[in-house]
């Protein structure tokens, strides 16, 4: 069964067509990558289907229901979690700070960050003392806490080397497992083969 349904939606940006009719499904506790050239609108995709951006026309249906950009409030807190390049971490706050936006509970904060394979200890550290891998981590530890749904994530892998870019994408397919809906942006051809299906822009949608 579908968790997504996107329906022709269409959208433009600054006059330039970027979907025109584009549809497709995503079913529950599925992880998929969606992939395609630079300037195809990966990302303006995922912010459509996470209702970041509005589409210009056409249905995105989340568990078989339209939701208004106006009531986006429930699909926020309850529904959608989303995972970025840049991290979206407080840098000058410490672990234990950032976690809190999400639940004041140090007991379950230290479970979600041992579960991403983090130590307690981090809490106290302030986020710019932490590399790249263990600020992808602390922000799927933020995840965890929330525990969303669907989880989008935008080129989750880009900043970082190579060794946690596979270790963030095993941490999303175990979510995936555990009964999550994975959509991921990238253009890391390395990893594809991590994902149940690889959605091409390009052979969806007129526009490309």
């Amino acid at each position: 069964m579908s968790i997504i349904s996107v329906d022709n939606i269409f959208k433009s940006f600054n006059g330039r067509q970027i979907f025109s009719g584009l549809s497709f499904e995503i079913n529950r506790q599925e992880m998929v990558a969606i992939v395609g050239k630079s300037g195809t609108g990966k990302t303006t995709l995922l912010n459509c289907m996470g209702l970041l951006e509005k589409v210009d026309s056409g249905n995105i249906k989340i568990n078989n229901q339209i939701i208004s950009f106006r009531n986006r409030r429930h699909f926020f807190r309850d529904i959608a979690g989303f995972l970025f390049q840049n991290f979206a971490l407080l840098e000058n706050e410490t672990v234990h700070q950032n976690l809190n936006l999400i639940l004041h509970d140090t007991d379950k904060q230290a479970r979600a960050l041992e579960k991403v394979g983090l130590d307690k200890n981090i809490l106290v550290q302030p986020v710019y003392q932490l590399s790249g891998g263990e600020q992808q981590r602390v922000a799927l530890a933020r995840l965890l806490l929330k525990n969303p749904q669907i989880i989008f994530a935008d080129e989750p892998t880009a900043s970082l080397d190579r060794e946690n870019a596979k270790e963030i994408i095993a941490l999303l397919k175990g979510l995936c497992h555990q009964g999550k809906t994975i959509i991921v942006v990238t253009h890391d051809q390395t990893i594809l083969s991590e994902f149940d299906r690889v959605i091409e822009i390009a052979k969806l949608n007129n526009s490309v």
